[in-house]
């Protein structure tokens, strides 16, 4: 809409102080423009391309050829200058895309996923020449979409996050980690289990060779831990694959040895998140990849870095931690927590622990809204999204249910 493709169904939106209704040809004037599929022309060459765009733009034609050759030496297109579009790399069309938006220095640039499709040395010089074209002139204000969180931290001053069509916050990286983020995540792998180890509990626990979906039950049992049982589902990531091997149309059975690893693995899993939420209330496993956890805590705040790592490094050979970070609630994590609220899709991820309600927490209605109008809360370390009940407005507080965190 704001580039003209579409007509605007309802309301409006001004680019450099001119209505996209009524002023449209003169937005154009002002508007540089990168789709996200290359719009070139097979047959002209490079140059030919940022003549033609030149002219279009009113770059006067004694200035063209100094615009045209500033752009293809920023671009670094200076061997392909001469070379047909349809001839040139992904990452090439990219970077002709990119200088025909740029040239003639519009006032207003937008980019859609400018570095798609790039290898990681092109997405970085890429990077370097839009930070370039927004720092050295100060009147130029860029706007780029990207599904790249990493992207939008190195280029964007300001970060807003659509999720099903809506503009869900607007801010800088910094202030919407310090608004939506959720305290520390905790990343660790576990060690492997010690193959000398699981075979002596092979000779001495006794179990049948072959584990079925019949006799599973009483080997978790046999084993110590007969809640474990409960986890071989096809709903349940901690047991899938087991589920999976003993279907008719799978093995039909796994031996003792495997049973065993999977069996010390989860009970490893089990105590490191019982020494975490004993330290910390508010913490929780939010994701499980075989031997790869990741939780968050914190939210509450008042926890202090030293205390975080003196914890980890004093319980680190009991709890059987090989590797492991600490760091602040990522944009990365803020984008997929917004993504997972939208009703487009639906389908869980393998592996992300679910959150059932239990509890109530008091959440103050923000000024300035009234009612049906809705707000982000942190409702115990989660984020929710909440609409102003009838009867309420700006200091009501509401009983809101708690999520919380499901065991694996």
């Amino acid at each position: 809409m704001l580039t003209g493709n579409f007509l605007p169904s309802s309301g409006n939106a001004w680019l450099y102080g001119l209505d996209i209704k009524t002023q449209q040809l003169e937005v154009r004037a002002k508007l540089g423009y990168c789709p996200q599929h290359d719009a070139l022309l097979d047959l002209l060459t490079v140059r030919e391309h940022l003549q033609l765009f030149g002219r279009i733009k009113g770059v006067p034609e004694k200035d063209l050829s100094r615009f045209v050759e500033a752009v293809i030496k920023e671009m670094d297109l200076t061997k392909f200058a001469n070379k047909l579009a349809g001839q040139l790399s992904g990452g090439n069309k990219r970077k002709l895309s990119v200088g025909i938006a740029t040239i003639g220095r519009p006032p207003i640039v937008f980019l859609d996923e400018p570095s798609t499709g790039m290898d990681p040395v092109a997405r970085r010089f890429m990077w370097d020449v839009i930070e370039r074209i927004s720092q050295q002139d100060s009147q130029c204000a860029v706007v780029l979409t990207t599904h790249s969180m990493e992207e939008c931290e190195a280029l964007c001053g300001r970060v807003g996050i659509m999720v099903g069509g809506r503009l869900r916050c607007l801010g800088s990286a910094q202030h919407l980690k310090g608004r939506y983020g959720q305290g520390y995540q905790f990343e660790a792998k576990l060690v492997a289990e010690d193959p000398d180890e699981i075979e002596a509990l092979v000779q001495s626990s006794g179990l049948e060779k072959k584990i079925t979906g019949q006799n599973a039950a009483q080997a978790c049992a046999t084993l110590g831990k007969a809640t474990f049982a409960a986890h071989i589902t096809a709903e349940d990531p901690v047991g899938y694959n087991l589920y999976r091997s003993f279907l008719p149309s799978g093995a039909g059975f796994v031996s003792s040895t495997e049973f065993i690893a999977w069996f010390k693995a989860q009970e490893r899993v089990t105590a490191v998140t019982e020494s975490f939420t004993q330290k910390w209330s508010d913490a929780r496993l939010v994701e499980r990849h075989d031997r790869n956890l990741r939780f968050q805590f914190g939210s509450t705040g008042g926890i202090q870095l030293e205390t975080v790592f003196s914890f980890i490094e004093q319980h680190r050979t009991t709890l059987g931690i090989d590797d492991y970070a600490v760091s602040q609630t990522s944009l990365e994590q803020i984008f997929n927590g917004f993504a997972g609220q939208q009703e487009e899709e639906t389908n869980a991820v393998r592996g992300m622990v679910t959150a059932a309600a239990t509890g109530v927490q008091n959440v103050t209605v923000p000024e300035g809204l009234s009612v049906g109008e809705k707000f982000q809360a942190t409702v115990g370390g989660v984020l929710v999204e909440l609409a102003v009940p009838g009867g309420c407005g700006p200091g009501s507080v509401l009983a809101v249910p708690v999520p919380q965190i499901a065991a694996p």
